[in-house]
Order: C-alpha cells, then sequence, then structure tokens
C-alpha cells in the first residue's frame, strides 16, 4: 500500500509539471502570435502614414486650380486695366499662365493619388498573406516572371495616368474654348482644377479604405494581445502547482520513510496511519486537477489569440465567396449614411410636421362632428317635421 502511494504522489507531481510545461508553452505561442499581430498593425499604421503624408499635397493642388481658374476669368480685366494690348507676346504669356499652373496642378495631383494608391494597398494588404491559412496563400501566389510583368504594367501605367491627367485639359479647352484665347483658357483651367477635386476625393477614397483597414488590424492584434495577456494570467499559479505537487511528493516520501509513522500507528492505530500516509497523495492529486485546469485555460487563450490573428488574413475569404469584404468600401458607405440622413431627417418632419397637421385635423373633424350631431342635425330634423306637419294640415283641410 505505501509502495503505490508514494507511486501516486510522484505520478500527480509529473502530471503537474508537465501541466506547467503545456500551459507555459500555450502562453509563449500566445505572447508571439500575438507580438506579430502587433507588429504587422504596426507596419499598417507605417503605410498609412506614408498614403496620408502623399496625400497631402493634393488639397494644394485643388486650391492651386481653383485660384488659377478664378485668376483665368479675371485676366482680361487685369489686361485691360494695366493697358498690356501692345504686347502680343506678353498677352499671351499672361493668358497660358494660369492654365499651364492649373495642368501643372493636376498632374501632381495625379501624381499623389498614384502613390497614395500604392501605400494604401500596402496598408489594406500588410499581413493578409502572412497570417493566411495555406490553402488561400495559393489563390494569389504568383511566379517570379508574374511577378515582374505585373510591376512593368503598373510603372506603365503610371505614366498613362500622367499623360491622362495632363493632356484632357488642353485638348477639351483648345477644341470647345472658342476663338477666344481668353475663353480657351479659362476652360482649361477650370477643367484642370475639376481634375485636381477629382483626384482629390479619389485619394480621400483610398485613405478612407486604408483607415479602417488599419484601424481593423489594429483591433485584431489588441483582441489576440488581450487574449494572450489572459492565457499569462492563467499560466501564473501554475509554478505554484508544481512547486505544492513537488512538496507533496517529498513530504509522502518523508512520511514513508521517517520513523514516526510507526508512533502514529501506535497512538491512533490503522486509521491514523492511512491518514497520515493519504494526506499528501490526495493534496497532491487535487494540484494536479488545478494545475489541469490552469493548462486547459492557457490552450483555449492561446487558440483564441491564434482565431483572432487570423483575422488579419479575411480578404481572402471574398475569393472564396464564404465572406464578404470587411473593409470599408468608401462610396458605399456614403450611400448607406445619405440612406440613413434621409430616412432620419423623414422621421422627424414627421413626427414635428406630419403628426401635430394630421392630430390637429382630427381634433377639428370631430368637433365639427360633434357641432352637426348636436346643433344643425337636430334643426334639420325639426325643420323637416315642422314642413311635415304643415303638409298634413293642408292635406286635412281639403
Amino acid at each position: 500500500m505505501i509502495l503505490n502511494i508514494y507511486t501516486q504522489s510522484l505520478v500527480t507531481a509529473s502530471v503537474t509539471i508537465g501541466s506547467e510545461y503545456i500551459g507555459r508553452v500555450a502562453v509563449a505561442d500566445g505572447k508571439e502570435i500575438a507580438a506579430n499581430t502587433i507588429q504587422c498593425a504596426a507596419e499598417a499604421e507605417a503605410f498609412l502614414a506614408n498614403a496620408e503624408r502623399v496625400k497631402a499635397i493634393s488639397p494644394l493642388c485643388v486650391g492651386i486650380g481653383a485660384t488659377c481658374a478664378a485668376l483665368s476669368l479675371l485676366a482680361p480685366a487685369i489686361i485691360e486695366a494695366m493697358n498690356l494690348q501692345g504686347s502680343v507676346i506678353m498677352l499671351t504669356e499672361i493668358y497660358l499662365f494660369c492654365p499651364l499652373v492649373s495642368v501643372l496642378a493636376a498632374a501632381v495631383a495625379n501624381l499623389a493619388l498614384e502613390e497614395t494608391k500604392g501605400f494604401a494597398a500596402r496598408a489594406v494588404n500588410v499581413g493578409v498573406r502572412r497570417f493566411s491559412k495555406r490553402s488561400m496563400v495559393g489563390q494569389t501566389w504568383l511566379s517570379t516572371s508574374e511577378q515582374v510583368q505585373r510591376n512593368s504594367k503598373s510603372k506603365t501605367d503610371r505614366w498613362w495616368y500622367f499623360a491622362g491627367s495632363v493632356l484632357p485639359a488642353p485638348i477639351v479647352g483648345s477644341l470647345v474654348g472658342g476663338p477666344s484665347l481668353s475663353a480657351k483658357c479659362i476652360v482649361i483651367a477650370s477643367l484642370a482644377a475639376a481634375q485636381s477635386a477629382y483626384f482629390l476625393a479619389q485619394a480621400e477614397g483610398v485613405v478612407a479604405r486604408a483607415t479602417d483597414a488599419v484601424a481593423l488590424k489594429a483591433r485584431s492584434a489588441a483582441v489576440c494581445d488581450t487574449y494572450a495577456n489572459q492565457g499569462a494570467r492563467n499560466s501564473a499559479i501554475l509554478p505554484f502547482t508544481s512547486a505544492l505537487s513537488a512538496f507533496c511528493a517529498a513530504a509522502t516520501a518523508a512520511t514513508v520513510e521517517l520513523p514516526f509513522l510507526d508512533t502514529v500507528s501506535a497512538l491512533y492505530g490503522t486509521v491514523g496511519e492511512v491518514a497520515l500516509v493519504s494526506l499528501f497523495p490526495i493534496l497532491s492529486s487535487t494540484f494536479a486537477a488545478a494545475a489541469a485546469v490552469s493548462k486547459a485555460r492557457c490552450e483555449v487563450d492561446a487558440e483564441a489569440a491564434a482565431q483572432a490573428a487570423s483575422t488579419l488574413a479575411l480578404e481572402y475569404d471574398t475569393i472564396n465567396g464564404s465572406g464578404g469584404d470587411p473593409v470599408l468600401r468608401p462610396f458605399q458607405a456614403v450611400k448607406e449614411l445619405m440612406r440613413l440622413a434621409v430616412s432620419s431627417g423623414w422621421r422627424s418632419i414627421k413626427k414635428t410636421v406630419i403628426n401635430p397637421f394630421k392630430n390637429s385635423y382630427r381634433v377639428w373633424r370631430s368637433t365639427l362632428l360633434g357641432f352637426k350631431w348636436r346643433y344643425i342635425r337636430p334643426w334639420k330634423e325639426g325643420k323637416g317635421n315642422g314642413n311635415r306637419l304643415e303638409g298634413e294640415e293642408g292635406i286635412a283641410a281639403t
């Protein structure tokens, strides 16, 4: 019996120490996953900051384009006021200065838009491949030749976009502006200013989507770190349970080997001996059960951290059609906000205008009906009875 009790104490101590090992490994995994998600969120923040920095020039380009469009309208009046009608070259330079600056501002705004799209795309996609499952990564895999072709195409498209931002305004202005040079310059400057505003709107939409994506990544990283910290809290008790279980194993060995067991048996009999020998193995089993529960909690928290980190790869769910894109769609968001604004405005108008009008209409209607049934109807009935009596009297007289 003593050998069995001693063996049980050693087994429970081994279970406790094994639970500590498994729990601490799970906590380490969760902390490493959380660190990777935090790093991913920080990289996304850096790309978003670069996108914001590049986009900062776009409002300036819009302001310059609007100013040049206004100056183009005022150019004939300025020339007339300064009496500059003599030199044709000077007049041409004055007329073409504002359209030239406006077109240049539109080109700069387009270049800023392309750079903003690049940084925003990197902010949205950072970590998507890193935290994706193996079955998902293969769907976006590109060979070296395909990557070279895609990079070459993107660089070529930038030149086409630059030409598309510079050429339309002069071409349209030369065709539509009429015979007057000043009118052509006004059309060119106005179109270039409109282009700058359009590029700014596109850049704001791209940055809004990137901001939402970065916020989702930061939230996923925070949730992952929360689960990892929760697992660390649950594992804090594991070394203590291991120490207690080892103490129980040592105490069991001391109880069995030391000579005072015979003294306890002489004083309290077999019951006392069994109680003394079984005390520390029972405590060791209890500590082993507590360590197993704590170990299970650590494993659950580590799995939850891994699942929270996998939300960084939700973009791939749209490829299989198993889920929607979690990142903000600016135009759809604006459409939804407009719908909510219209519906809330209609509810407020209905509450403040239509419903009081209906209530007042009901009050007046009930008042008129009451007046009719109380005064007009009895008067008509009385008048009808009087006419009938007169007709009966005339018939009786004849």
